[in-house]
């Protein structure tokens, strides 16, 4: 018998579970996405950021044939990180397995391009501009909103909550089940920032193959990402009491802000990304914790609307597409009975989210002389590993970047630096 599934939300797990439910041939999927086709958006002109997948979200890529060859084809293979500082001393952070970066809407547009062009109509239909407005659990049916105005339902056998960090389906179930849940912002708000990686006449010209990161005395940070093309994709970072671009007002004021405090960046940014950057608006980071995410054998939630963390060690995507993988696993164990496919996936899921809440909060420090340690520890750490790698475990940023170790596992082999780093704040 096929199964109607909705799905709300059609960013990377919303897309990947479709994947992975279409493969199994008894369903029928109906995807609703507020926003518009991200194929039909320019990169730069939206508010997005740069994804790096590591072995975690690249193996649950891996179980959709051909996926992974299609997303690298559009990335950009990292082997490691550099960090400046504003008196022109740099450090290498080498990675010995190289992360693929890319832009969040290019993945995404990715994964609907192969879902549609492997699938029929009759199978999967994705429907952007439809905004959620309603869920009756006890009819399965949930209300929409067209960017029309127009108003409609649609039945469910399962409803997907992959709406992200401010996930409608999880205000409902908190709302109407009991579901326990707390949010909170982290410190931190940003802007997008899009550079091109070279600028002749300054003769600056940034490695293509490294991530490239900047501290300004703990105030604000950059990250810029390599993408193809030789554009820099990334982030311009700071605390959301004190934004440090506020009181610019034109673009000449917004490059020599850069030019005096992320020099190298200044120099790779045009006065037309300048003027974009100050219409650009701040975004903040909203963190997630649930205790449990699913309800019955009808409600799930995956993804950030289920366990939304700070992006600080870049797993808010990697243990999105995670989740898929675990499901998958599931369904396939328990012949697609979500009676006993949803309360397992919470039991197995829950616990590790909260281990690398734990890890996004207090893996990297805020003080200047615990960074210095973190930077050593790190090297060392890589360096005894690779003497004994029985005895040696790497560091705790290595174990999350290039292993799937469970994140509790992680973060058990790892406490007492995350104590130290909690201390310090």
């Amino acid at each position: 018998m096929v199964q109607n599934v909705v799905i709300i939300g059609a960013g990377p797990a919303g897309l990947l579970l479709a994947h992975y439910l279409l493969r199994r041939r008894n369903y029928h999927i109906d995807i609703y996405e507020r926003r518009s086709d991200p194929r039909l958006t320019d990169v730069s002109s939206d508010r997005t950021f740069p994804i790096s997948l590591q072995k975690r979200g690249r193996k649950a890529i891996r179980e959709i044939v051909g996926l992974e060859e299609a997303i690298a084809a559009h990335s950009v293979f990292c082997e490691g990180t550099i960090m400046y500082g504003k008196k022109g001393k740099v450090r290498q952070l080498p990675r010995k397995n190289p992360v693929l970066t890319i832009d969040r809407n290019r993945l995404v547009s990715i994964l609907l391009k192969q879902l549609t062009e492997t699938y029929s109509p009759n199978q999967v239909k994705v429907h952007f501009n439809c905004e959620l407005t309603a869920v009756d659990g006890t009819a399965k049916t949930v209300t929409l909103k067209s960017k029309e105005g127009q108003t409609f339902t649609a039945g469910y056998d399962l409803l997907v909550g992959a709406d992200g960090a401010r996930s409608q389906i999880r205000e409902y179930l908190v709302e109407n089940t009991g579901l326990v849940c707390s949010q909170n912002y982290v410190p931190d708000a940003y802007k997008s920032v899009y550079l091109s990686r070279f600028n002749p006449s300054a003769g600056v010209e940034l490695e293509p193959n490294k991530i490239h990161a900047w501290n300004l005395n703990n105030q604000a940070r950059m990250l810029m990402v390599p993408q193809p093309g030789d554009q820099l994709h990334g982030v311009i970072i700071f605390d959301a009491e004190n934004n440090p671009l506020e009181g610019l007002s034109t673009q000449e004021d917004v490059k020599a802000f850069f030019q005096e405090n992320f020099p190298l960046f200044g120099q790779l940014m045009s006065l037309q990304e300048a003027e974009s950057l100050l219409k650009r608006p701040v975004a903040r980071v909203l963190t997630v914790r649930c205790d449990r995410f699913h309800e019955g054998d009808s409600v799930l939630l995956i993804g950030d609307a289920a366990h939304a963390v700070s992006p600080s060690i870049g797993q808010g995507c990697n243990s999105s597409l995670e989740d898929v993988l675990i499901l998958g696993q599931l369904l396939e164990q328990y012949g697609d009975d979500w009676s006993q496919v949803l309360p397992k996936f919470s039991q197995q899921r829950v616990p590790e989210a909260h281990a690398l809440r734990e890890l996004s909060d207090y893996t990297f420090p805020r003080q200047k002389w615990l960074v210095v340690e973190f930077l050593l520890r790190t090297i060392v750490k890589r360096l005894f590993h690779r003497w004994f790698p029985s005895w040696v475990k790497p560091f705790v940023f290595d174990l999350v970047l290039d292993t799937d170790l469970p994140y509790s596992q992680v973060l058990s082999l790892s406490q007492g630096w995350i104590h130290k780093v909690k201390r310090s704040t």
